[in-house]
């Protein structure tokens, strides 16, 4: 016989509501030692209380509990009755209205050749109403140790509970096991998120501070073109002219190539004529940078105009005085050139 859609939903509800498994706990040796069953709370009924049920088994006559059955037997003392009822034959709402209708306060139903639980649901809504008693279900291997310890001991009684025990183990307790995993991940991914800002940070920083400029010293000899007429060799004391393969030193130095490299040849002397700084990397220009310098003095990216431009300015400037002072004191040009290459030894050595 089919059920109504209401009582479809109250079937999901109560299924949702009523305790997966609860146990049937047998109590012996005068409450000194306890032997738990796994059971399934049904579907109709009250539900077990907190505190549980607690009462002396009798099995029910008839077995199955699909008439009338004998009602508990007097002398107990305060406890109460729980029958045991065999499944199978009748409904497990009928079975339970009959065990409510005998005076017990509460029914074990047990499966017949198998261990399996079965969650008892009601069949006839007008039996629901009427019943008033809680009831559980339990395996066959589980009844038969139920009877036998009855059997052995005269002052041993049951305990239905609605839960297990506490279980110590996170898989007894799904929520637990799943916050826990959730935690790890959440501490794992906050974990890699600061090491992962840490590293951006120091990128970031190394990045903005642009490459590492080597020390002077250990900067090379550059060979350049020269396109002007504007400067002295301080080797051979001639004027750059137009064309002239320059050797610019760190130092900012500048020579004719054909007057340094000889002076670069003596490996005791490799170093500035001038200012004696040491000078790396000078061996005939072979892993120098050669370009062609214009009549505006291009700087390089990123970097200020080089140092021998502006120097090759102030010298032309000073020729040009120079110049002026002999014609007043009626000296020569080469006495002018002498003067200017004297110049440059007399300096102080410029910073590294």
């Amino acid at each position: 016989m089919g059920q109504p859609e209401p009582a479809r939903a109250w079937l999901i509800l109560l299924a949702l509501l009523v305790p997966s498994e609860a146990v049937v706990r047998a109590v012996l040796d005068g409450n000194a030692s306890t032997v738990d069953f796994a059971d399934l709370p049904a579907l109709f009924g009250v539900p077990l209380a907190p505190e549980g049920v607690r009462g002396y088994l009798m099995e029910a006559k008839p077995a199955n509990a699909c008439h009338p059955i004998e009602g508990p037997r007097p002398g107990n003392g305060s406890l109460g009755a729980i029958v045991l009822i065999r499944r199978y034959d009748c409904t497990f709402d009928l079975k339970v209205l009959h065990a409510q209708r005998a005076g017990f306060e509460a029914a074990i139903v047990h499966n017949v050749r198998s261990d399996e639980l079965v969650r008892m649901a009601h069949v006839y809504e007008d039996l629901r109403r009427q019943i008033a008693i809680p009831s559980v279900f339990v395996g066959e291997a589980a009844s038969q140790d139920l009877r036998v310890i009855v059997r052995c001991d005269k002052g041993a009684h049951v305990l239905l509970l609605p839960d297990y025990p506490p279980c110590p183990d996170l898989d007894c307790h799904p929520v637990l096991a799943v916050s826990w995993v959730l935690g790890r991940a959440l501490a794992l991914l906050a974990s890699v998120f600061l090491v992962l800002r840490l590293l951006w940070g120091w990128l970031w920083a190394r990045w903005s501070r642009g490459p590492e400029v080597k020390p002077r010293a250990g900067q090379k000899a550059q060979v350049r073109t020269f396109t002007r007429r504007n400067d002295l060799c301080a080797i051979c004391l001639d004027e750059y002219e137009e064309g002239d393969q320059l050797k610019i030193l760190p130092c900012s130095h500048t020579y004719h190539c054909k007057c340094i490299d000889p002076w670069f040849s003596q490996a005791a002397r490799r170093s500035c004529p001038v200012c004696k700084q040491s000078v790396a990397g000078t061996e005939d220009g072979s892993d120098s940078t050669v370009d062609s310098l214009g009549d505006e003095d291009p700087s390089l990216p990123g970097h200020r105009p080089p140092i021998w431009a502006i120097q090759a300015r102030l010298r032309s400037r000073r020729l040009e005085l120079l110049a002026q002072a002999g014609s007043q004191g009626h000296s020569s040009a080469t006495s002018v050139g002498v003067a200017e290459a004297t110049v440059p030894s007399q300096r102080p050595p410029e910073p590294l």
